[in-house]
């Protein structure tokens, strides 16, 4: 008489659960691999970046940002200090300053930190001074 263990051998059950298994497996190590962690915070929030007077012509919306990238925990290239990109957006639209400002920090990074992004956007409205 067989035992249990030739008979479930002979069946095929133990290669077909052997194969389910490893796909589960690797599957599962393409998820964490996959998987990025994303965190957004306010990093500060301002009426205007130059005192204004009650007098100035809205110019539209801006939006900047800079990021700075890490290989390994190692940086890679430089991002640009929050001054720096607030200047840009007042270039965008040759404006004197901007209104309703809004700084935020940005970060990403995969499950197995191979690559990571560290990021500042700021938002406001660009104005020019009506003389």
């Amino acid at each position: 008489m067989a035992s249990f263990c030739e008979l479930v051998k002979g069946s095929g059950v133990i290669p077909a659960f052997s194969l389910i298994f490893r796909a589960g497996a690797l599957s599962s190590c393409g998820l964490f691999l996959a998987s990025c962690i994303i965190a957004r915070h306010p990093a500060g929030i301002a009426s205007s970046t130059h005192p204004l007077t009650t007098k100035y012509t809205a110019l539209g919306a801006v939006e900047e940002s800079s990021c700075g990238y890490r290989v390994l925990f190692v940086p890679v290239g430089g991002k640009e200090s929050t001054d720096q990109i607030i200047d840009r957006a007042i270039k965008q639209r040759g404006a004197d300053s901007l209104v309703g400002v809004t700084v935020e920090h940005q970060s990403s990074t995969f499950f197995i930190p191979i690559v990571a992004s560290d990021c500042t956007v700021v938002n406001g409205t660009a104005v020019k001074k009506v003389r």
